[in-house]
């Protein structure tokens, strides 16, 4: 479509209206009749007459007049619908400029992440200069970074490419922070340069491009240039980009210059001073990173320290699991046999494991510590309670058994026999009272509760006695008979969730550290080391695949610790022979990953030194 400042009408059909013309010549508009093909002037307003259509494409400015409308009705109408006319090429002049931006703000958002993902300097600056080019269509790109030359701050070219500049246009040269060069005015006044002829720059400003056309044959013509900032606001650094193509993939010739080459949008300035932060920002992230490495390892070892003080039972824990599985994941990375010979884990990946096994236990802070720590059924305090009780009944059937005696003298019935008889049931009644206090002393330990205790207890939790004043009492109250009743261990299923959520504790506050790209799997690792591959572990159920490989791999390894440590006050050490048959079990069962396995038996990796 053409386009003109002022508005034309057309005329579509039977448009008898009476007045028509007149008004719109008071409108200042002279209407046209719409012919065929269609050719239409924007901006433009369609009257279409009754039983009419408006042409394909052109609904959105067409109006079919009210038939026998006041000529003042008819005014407003007309009056409307050319500012609805207006108002919808506006709206899609903004919807097309908010297209544009959400396609810079992914794409800067793309670079976002992959600038705080590369380590590598020289990919990192090759990746910010390809990255600005590409968004802007610049033929060429160059990066410069402050530097200390003597006392004297300089700007040195550190990266630089030209699509059309076969040979590598890097010259390790540098250039004063002045107003000599363009790249140096930049960064000496902290504001971005945009040229549309570098030889003919805005006044007061210096000419740029000369010296490297005359050494490339080349012509610099449209320039955008700007200072990089970091995190402190500071610059320390400029991206220049020269000749913007009408096509990215043009190669720039001296005679094409003038047609090919555009001048760089407005809008590109701001994205591009967005990517030049950016890129600042991940560049001095690379300076950064051993002095904030060395700062997050001495966070994790007191994160470590601080919950083996809270459960001292399990000091050394963290790092044994860390040891063992450390171990285990190289083995597998060096195979070059069987169903993981594909797996190569890098240094990052080793690292993010490594962080993964220390921490993965921190959730228990969490956890109450009557729970994190009971070595026996019973809370602390609560088996003397019971035996005080068992005391108090023995005196009470002492009592009993010595005034039916005296009842019995007094009654001239106390003959030796009959005394003797009433001693003989005292003793069995006492001799019963010992058997259930050791009993239940017994089943108090952590071990595998035997169906004959199950039995006794649940006798004595219908069993009752009566206090001082009379009143009737279960040998064993509910509490007590629930916790005597563990099967296995010292946990019943209200604290043994408990304990299983420090799992999901851990996964919390591992998610809430702000981990970098290459640690990202950290909290889902420490979130698996539960899971069985069957779908019984917990604290979410996954199967199979679903489990990260890390976290099968520490799952194996914090069992084998678990079952052959030595310091756990509720259960004995396993002997590492029956850990390993008790792992084998597991796998064979389809709950461990019985490859991985096989390694962590073949190799040797419990016997890993300091693991043990």
């Amino acid at each position: 479509m053409k386009t003109a400042p002022a508005f034309h009408v057309y005329l579509l059909g039977n448009l008898e209206q009476p007045g028509l013309t007149n008004l719109l010549a008071e409108l200042g508009l002279k209407a046209t009749r719409l012919g065929d093909p269609v050719e239409v002037t924007e901006p433009a307003l369609i009257l279409v007459g009754p039983g009419q259509e408006a042409p394909a494409g052109y609904h959105d400015i067409a109006f079919t007049p009210p038939v026998d409308a006041p000529a003042s009705v008819l005014r407003e109408l007309l009056r409307v619908a050319m500012e609805n006319v207006v108002l919808k090429r506006q709206v899609e002049q903004l919807d097309a400029q908010a297209a544009r931006r959400h396609r810079q703000f992914r794409e800067l958002n793309r670079i976002g992440i992959a600038l705080s993902a590369e380590k590598d300097i020289d990919r990192l600056q090759s990746f910010i200069l390809t990255s600005m080019r590409q968004l802007t269509h610049a033929d060429g790109a160059s990066l410069w970074l402050k530097s200390d030359d003597e006392g004297v701050v300089k700007l040195g070219l550190a990266s630089s490419q030209n699509h059309s500049i076969d040979k590598s246009t890097y010259s390790d040269f540098k250039v004063p922070v002045d107003e000599k060069t363009v790249v140096g005015y930049a960064v000496s006044v902290g504001a971005s340069q945009i040229y549309d002829d570098a030889y003919n720059p805005p006044p007061g400003k210096p000419v740029g491009g000369k010296s490297f056309d005359a050494q490339f044959g080349y012509r610099t013509k449209s320039m955008l240039t700007v200072p990089m900032r970091n995190y402190k606001n500071e610059v320390v650094g400029a991206v220049q980009l020269i000749n913007a193509k009408r096509r990215l993939e043009t190669r720039l010739t001296t005679e094409n210059v003038e047609e090919e080459v555009v001048s760089f949008h407005p809008d590109d300035v701001e994205m591009i001073e967005s990517i030049a932060s950016q890129a600042a920002v991940a560049l001095d992230n690379k300076n950064l990173i051993d002095s904030i490495q060395a700062l997050f390892d001495g966070f994790v070892q007191a994160s470590v320290t601080a919950i083996e003080q809270r459960d001292p039972s399990t000091a050394g824990h963290s790092g044994r699991v860390e040891g063992l599985t450390s171990a285990l994941a190289r083995a597998v990375t060096a195979i070059e046999v069987g169903k993981y010979r594909d797996i190569r884990l890098d240094e990052d990946q080793f690292k993010e494991l490594r962080y993964a096994c220390l921490l993965h236990d921190f959730g228990k802070v969490g956890v109450r510590e009557r729970i994190l720590v009971k070595a026996k059924k019973l809370m602390p305090g609560q088996l003397e309670v019971i035996q005080a009780r068992f005391e108090f009944v023995e005196r009470s059937v002492q009592v009993t058994y010595a005034t039916e005696k005296l009842e019995a003298m007094r009654g001239g019935r106390g003959s030796s026999n009959v005394l003797a008889e009433i001693d003989k049931r005292l003793e069995e009644e006492l001799a019963q009272l010992k058997r259930w206090i050791q009993s239940i002393v017994a089943a108090n330990e952590p071990s595998v509760l035997p169906e004959d205790k199950a039995s006794m207890l649940e006798v004595l939790s219908q069993q009752t006695y009566y206090d001082m004043s009379g009143n009737p009492h279960t040998m064993l109250d509910p509490q007590e008979f629930r916790f005597l009743s563990i099967r296995k261990g010292t946990l019943d299923p209200g604290e043994r969730l408990e304990m299983e959520s420090h799992v999901t504790h851990s996964f919390h506050f591992l998610s809430k550290i702000p981990w970098t790209h290459l640690m990202r799997e950290i909290p889902e690792i420490a979130y698996g080391h539960h899971e069985k591959l069957d779908g019984t572990g917990y604290p979410r159920g996954l199967v199979g695949d679903q489990i990260p490989l890390q976290a099968r791999m520490m799952t194996i390894s914090d069992i084998f610790d678990a079952l052959t440590a030595q310091d756990r006050p509720y259960k004995p050490a396993v002997p590492v022979n029956a850990a390993l048959d008790i792992l084998h079990d597991e796998a064979n069962k389809g709950q461990l990953d019985k490859d991985l396995l096989d390694v962590f038996i073949d190799k040797q990796i419990y016997q890993t030194a300091g693991a043990r």
